[in-house]
């Protein structure tokens, strides 16, 4: 039964179309043509979603691209603004230390006296002195050194008054010191910036002026 109405369902679409004029090739030709265009739609489909993937991936490449661009500028930019704050602070220090080596003045001994007997009573005060270098060593670290002064140039072991002398901040950045070792002679300008007190080899301890060093020729 159920192959019969198919038959008769095929019969009728088969007198259908010729009652419209169109044949069984025609038809079938109109079939196979639509298959075509869904298969052929089918493949556009895939494409675009491939082609839609790729450009999907490279915006996301091209994305991070531009966030790694901007990252490296930014961090360019840190480090131009730092060179140029620390140039700023080294022209600056530079500027403040020849100020202070312009303004210094050779002490006379009784001046150099005072700064040794309450050097509070002349903090920034500045200098110039004559010194031998006793002691500059690992134990003083290379921004640090100590010496034996004098308002003016005297015998090698006669400068009178031990004095700590400083350069850079304590630490580090003291090249200006590089060329002088203990036992030269020197000539130093230097701002009175108070006082130590450090123990001795010799058991007890002591308290010098403490002085940082704006200038310095070895004699």
């Amino acid at each position: 039964m159920k192959k019969i109405s198919i038959f008769v369902v095929a019969f009728v679409a088969v007198f259908a179309l010729a009652g419209c004029g169109v044949s069984t090739e025609e038809h079938e030709a109109v079939q196979a043509s639509a298959a075509a265009v869904t298969v052929e739609k089918q493949e556009l489909e895939t494409q675009l979603a491939d082609t839609t993937s790729k450009l999907t991936a490279a915006q996301a490449e091209v994305d991070q691209l531009q966030t790694a661009n901007e990252e490296r500028e930014s961090a360019e930019k840190v480090e131009a603004d730092r060179k140029a704050e620390e140039k700023a602070k080294k022209d600056a220090k530079e500027k403040e230390e020849k100020d202070k080596a312009n303004k210094a003045k050779k002490v006379s001994s009784r001046e150099l006296a005072q700064i040794v007997k309450k050097p509070s009573s002349h903090l920034d005060k500045n200098v110039i002195v004559d010194a031998r270098i006793t002691q500059f060593d690992s134990a003083t670290g290379p921004c640090t050194f100590r010496a034996d002064v004098s308002h003016t140039q005297v015998g090698k072991y006669d400068y009178e008054h031990n004095t700590i002398f400083n350069a850079g901040d304590g630490l580090i950045n003291c090249d200006i010191l590089d060329d002088v070792v203990a036992e030269d002679i020197v000539k130093v300008t230097a701002t009175v910036t108070g006082s130590l007190t450090y123990d001795t080899q010799v058991g007890g301890s002591t308290t010098v002026p403490e002085m940082q060093v704006v200038k310095i020729t070895r004699l």
